[in-house]
């Protein structure tokens, strides 16, 4: 495998380089939000949106003086509550006490893009622009503040690196509530910021989607580690070893379907088997997108 130009540098490096060559530093970040738009582009969209109007006065229209909706079951209140981005599905505790312990059990969507100041309606956060902390800061406190389970997860908008004690956090915490799917992105830098091994912990998973990441080290990893209920798994623009992938693979024992978009190494797969299908070893192109139904 021929070395790669990007991988295992960091910021100051690369500018470095590109000052030398007399070229503009601000090309790099150009490049790399290319790159992040081609990961936007090939992950799955949130199963919730802000864009619908929330108004608490239509919730509580009382039809001949009774609050119908209120006096709905829980599970279809939770229902309700699981359909509304994070910031609405927390608002209905002020509607009533009726409301107040629902959102606290209903299954619930986090998508940390919705938690900006525009919602996420300018589209993906470009590189060099402020860092988020504060969405950083209100993921954390949503995961801790609701006990799951978490139906779906979006991660997208942290820089990483910069949040790594908060990343092992978060996993730790998606394992123990239960999360159903989880879409993880790294903001570069680095490009192969290895993901921690604590996402094995994450056995409730059913779909999950990985880019600009360095796959676990799965020497690192219990050989009981496994994703028995993993359905879906795509990883895009990221970094693996044969071994890990075949690891990860190896152990989804009920996965239907593999997607590989413009892998940063080349990988080839020995043969494994599972589901009675096989994997067979995969071209090197870094450009190319893998759908692999296995069912």
């Amino acid at each position: 495998m021929e070395p790669q130009f990007i991988i295992g540098r960091n910021v100051s490096d690369l500018q470095a380089r590109i000052e030398r060559d007399g070229e503009d530093p601000r090309t790099l970040d150009v490049g790399i939000n290319l790159m992040l738009y081609f990961v936007y582009h090939y992950i799955p969209r949130p199963p919730v949106s802000p864009a619908a109007a929330f108004s608490p006065y239509g919730a509580l229209w009382i039809h001949q003086g009774v609050d119908r909706i209120s006096r709905l079951p829980d599970n279809l209140l939770g229902n309700i509550i699981s359909c509304l981005p994070v910031k609405d599905a927390a608002r209905t505790a002020a509607l009533s006490w009726r409301w107040r312990p629902v959102w606290l059990s209903a299954p619930l969507t986090l998508v940390d893009s919705h938690l900006l100041p525009d919602c996420g309606a300018e589209g993906p956060y470009a590189i060099g622009g402020p860092s988020p902390c504060a969405v950083t800061a209100a993921v954390s406190w949503v995961l801790a503040a609701h006990p799951g389970p978490f139906r779906s997860v979006h991660l997208t908008c942290t820089t990483m690196n910069e949040h790594r004690g908060d990343m092992a956090r978060w996993l730790d915490v998606l394992a123990t509530k239960g999360v159903k799917e989880l879409i993880f992105v790294n903001r570069p830098w680095p490009l192969d910021l290895r993901l921690p091994t604590t996402l094995f912990s994450c056995t409730s998973l059913t779909r999950l989607y990985l880019g600009v990441w360095r796959l676990p080290d799965t020497t690192a990893v219990p050989r009981r580690a496994a994703f028995p209920n993993l359905l879906e798994l795509g990883i895009c623009l990221s970094v693996m070893e044969d071994r890990d992938l075949a690891f990860i693979l190896e152990r989804s024992p009920v996965l239907e379907i593999l997607i590989i978009t413009g892998s940063q190494t080349g990988v080839r797969l020995r043969p494994v088997t599972a589901c009675g299908a096989s994997y067979w070893a995969l071209p090197t192109w870094r450009t190319s997108r893998w759908w692999m139904p296995l069912a």
